[in-house]
């Protein structure tokens, strides 16, 4: 199991000095909340990453929130089983928290792992109205350690964190409690490896039914509401570094 985990855990403790410097010398441009272009507008690129901090990036971001779009509905959450070949393990995801700003609304949103030692992933994620997610901060608490929370200021659904679309087709999801209509997508990594995501307008909270990877597997199991924060202390919030 802590071969699973841990370097999930690694990744975004050691970036933690680094993506406080959104800088663009240090590989890492800093997001802005993206709103929705007019109509016949092109979007405007992603901020640019450089290659060599694409993965560093790329754990920062939960894998739900990055192939998936948040269903900001606060108390509603949804249950994966994670399934690799070492182990298999339930992670409850859930909005629990939102809070109204003069520009956007910032959503406290958790990941429950519940392994042993169980780990509680945080990530606050700003939205403008229907405009595109940014992960503002995310904290990693494994008990008895102090939670830390780093800035990260990445766009949840970054186009080079994603990697490239290969295919994509509809599917029926034909059991299961998120019956009906989906959408399979498959994209490969600068390393090679691909990622398939199944979302589906039935899934709460990130819209994912399935996710998986050469090693790991995300399905969803089941979902409701009243969920409520399981972070039980004030996390050491790491500044950022002003930009040179």
């Amino acid at each position: 199991m802590r071969r699973l985990l841990c370097p999930v855990c690694t990744a975004v403790l050691l970036s933690a000095t680094s993506a406080m410097s959104a800088a663009p010398d240090a590989g890492l441009a800093p997001a802005t909340t993206v709103a929705p272009s007019d109509a016949g507008t092109p979007a405007p690129a992603d901020p640019p990453i450089a290659p060599d901090r694409l993965a560093e990036a790329r754990a920062l971001v939960p894998p739900l929130l990055l192939y998936g779009q948040l269903q900001p509905v606060v108390g509603t959450w949804v249950e994966y089983t994670v399934r690799s070949k070492q182990v298999t393990f339930p992670v409850r995801a859930a909005v629990v928290g939102e809070t109204p700003r003069e520009r956007d609304t910032l959503y406290q949103v958790e990941l429950d792992y519940q392994t042993a030692p169980r780990v509680l992933i945080i990530a606050w994620v700003a939205r403008a109205g229907t405009g595109r997610a940014v992960v503002e901060r995310l904290a990693i608490t494994v008990p008895p350690s102090t939670p830390v929370a780093i800035p990260v200021d990445l766009l949840a659904d970054h186009a080079a964190l994603r990697g490239a679309p290969v295919r994509q087709r509809d599917v029926d999801l034909s059991a299961g409690p998120f019956a009906g209509k989906g959408r399979e997508q498959t994209f490969r990594l600068e390393s090679g490896q691909q990622m398939t995501v199944v979302t589906a307008a039935t899934v709460p909270v990130f819209g994912v039914e399935s996710l998986r990877d050469a090693e790991v597997t995300w399905t969803a199991r089941k979902s409701g509401t009243g969920a409520r924060p399981t972070l039980d202390s004030v996390p050491l919030s790491l500044p950022r570094l002003p930009v040179p």
